[in-house]
């Protein structure tokens, strides 16, 4: 099953991210990775965020690979925080498990982040631009030419 998964951090960003990708590597296999992009905060004041979608291969079920990734959020240092817009050591989310489309209480796919921020939108359809939304039955390239703006809030890093 392809999924994918954004990555998140304003706190030693680039350490926690890197860190992050190792740590996922041990449990899912990474098939492509967006660059790294910059966005300023959103909801709150505080660092800039460094993000990055990738894109892997798993056997894992739904909620084996939501597991994983709070795992690994933890053994990364993130404390539970209720806070929705708060400094982040790092944040993993399931954008995507294959096109299938899942609600459950606190988790479903495909993830609403996707359609409402633009440091999820743009690198998931640098790694999968031609992928359909499983509920707007549209490509994320299509659904990103209609987000007028998106390119504004988030910076490619070299």
């Amino acid at each position: 099953m392809e999924i994918s998964i954004s990555l998140g951090s304003n706190i030693e960003p680039l350490l926690n991210i890197k860190k992050a990708q190792k740590l996922i590597s041990n449990k899912f296999n990474i098939l492509k990775s967006s660059s790294l992009y910059s966005s300023n905060a959103e909801g709150f004041v505080g660092n800039s965020f460094i993000n990055q979608v990738i894109a892997c291969d798993t056997k894992l079920s739904f909620e084996e690979s939501i597991k994983a990734l709070k795992d690994i959020e933890k053994v990364l240092g993130r404390k539970k925080n209720n806070e929705k817009f708060s400094n982040r050591l790092i944040d993993l989310d399931l954008l995507t498990y294959g096109n299938e489309t899942i609600n459950k209480i606190d988790k479903e796919v495909p993830h609403k982040d996707i359609e409402e921020y633009a440091f999820v939108l743009v690198p998931l359809c640098e790694i999968s631009p031609d992928n359909i939304h499983p509920n707007l039955n549209i490509s994320f390239k299509q659904l990103l030419k209609s987000k007028v703006g998106f390119f504004d809030k988030v910076s490619k890093l070299d």
